[in-house]
């Protein structure tokens, strides 16, 4: 049957037609939980190279460069996959392998830098090859949310997302302050075994257990590249 266009619609109008939008809501959590993890292991990263990996000042640099060379590669690597892969497979995959090397990073010791350098730059890959793939999949909501209710909410359903893009940024700013006071970190000194401990687990245990409960979480998301075509031919058909 053919869509009537959609009237303008008022703010609650369309929040009650986002909130009927499951994969919409799946896709705002699981990047609340994305940028969570990833603030708190980017924003450790410094610490980690000066106290845990006893770098001091002039490990910092090189350590974050290699974590911003790994996230290009992703980028490039992204588009190479998804031509040939299913992408919400790649997405989820890749959370679930972060969890592996995020976790086994936690037994690197202090000494073995290069170690450290090649955990990081393999989890801060496999991390950020699956963003291409996120940011996509929002308009790949919305059209799954008009063929279910009939109705387009696009302008909403982005600017919600970036809403709850903030709020895991939020969270994740708040609780690293509170757990490096609660490690008694003190900066520029040299850091107590439970401040080195508490540095470790920030930037390997904890972010990893949300890339674990984000591949988990997408196992319910269900527009892949065959769905997806679905939803296009059935939109299609309901405009003719």
């Amino acid at each position: 049957s053919k869509l009537a266009a959609s009237p303008s619609l008022g703010m609650a109008a369309q929040f009650r037609l986002l909130i009927k939008n499951d994969q919409w809501l799946i896709l705002g959590a699981v990047i609340a939980i994305i940028m969570f993890g990833g603030i708190i292991r980017n924003s450790v990263a410094a610490y980690y190279a000066k106290y845990y990996l006893s770098g001091g000042d002039a490990l910092i640099s090189p350590f974050l460069t290699s974590g911003v060379i790994a996230s290009v590669l992703a980028m490039i690597a992204c588009t190479w996959l998804t031509r040939l892969y299913d992408k919400i497979k790649i997405f989820r995959y890749t959370q679930l392998l972060a969890f592996v090397v995020g976790g086994a990073m936690y037994f690197v010791q202090p000494n073995s830098i290069v170690l450290a350098f090649t955990f990081y730059i393999v989890v801060t890959f496999l991390t950020d090859i699956q963003l291409p793939i996120y940011w996509a999949s929002i308009a790949e909501s919305v059209d799954y949310g008009e063929m279910k209710t009939g109705q387009r909410v696009s302008g909403l359903a982005f600017g919600g997302i970036l809403f709850f893009q903030k709020f895991g940024m939020g969270l994740a700013g708040g609780f690293i302050g509170i757990a490096l006071a609660y490690l008694d970190y003190q900066p520029g000194v040299e850091q107590t075994p439970q401040a080195l401990w508490g540095i470790c687990l920030l930037m390997t245990i904890i972010p990893a257990i949300l890339n674990l409960l984000t591949g988990l979480i997408m196992r319910f998301y269900l527009i892949n590249n065959e769905y997806y075509e679905q939803i296009k031919a059935r939109l299609q058909t309901a405009e003719e």
